[in-house]
């Protein structure tokens, strides 16, 4: 299992020839082992300005497995977040969810996003 970041799926849906909609393709087509949350899912979709493109994507992500999250995924969170704070490191509270989502889980996070990188510096989190 991968978690796919919303900057994979922003190419999936914009660009279907660039690298990282190719490797999401194989990640799908190889047992569904891309999956989705709740912050990530609501970010792409909240992207998409017409109402057709919005349905397709959709049924398409709502197709994937589905990760819930616990109250300890955002305690999680809150804490890499003040330990980043304290070292003089801003990374946006989503992302910081997101990277706790994929280390509490346990699974690499697939992104383009180079918050992430900093946050394996401080956190369990793996990159795909």
């Amino acid at each position: 299992m991968i978690l796919v970041d919303t900057s994979i799926w922003i190419d999936f849906f914009q660009r279907p020839d660039s690298s990282y909609t190719i490797k999401l393709e194989n990640l799908i087509k190889d047992n569904n082992s891309a999956v989705i949350c709740g912050i990530i899912l609501q970010e792409t979709l909240q992207g998409i300005k017409d109402n057709k493109s919005y349905g397709l994507a959709k049924d398409r992500l709502l197709k994937l497995p589905f990760i819930n999250t616990e109250k300890e995924i955002y305690l999680s969170a809150s804490y890499l977040y003040r330990k980043l704070r304290n070292k003089g490191i801003t990374i946006p509270s989503i992302d910081v969810t997101i990277a706790s989502i994929a280390a509490q889980k346990k699974i690499p996070l697939f992104t383009k996003d180079k918050h992430f990188k900093i946050i394996t510096g401080y956190s369990d989190l793996k990159i795909y």
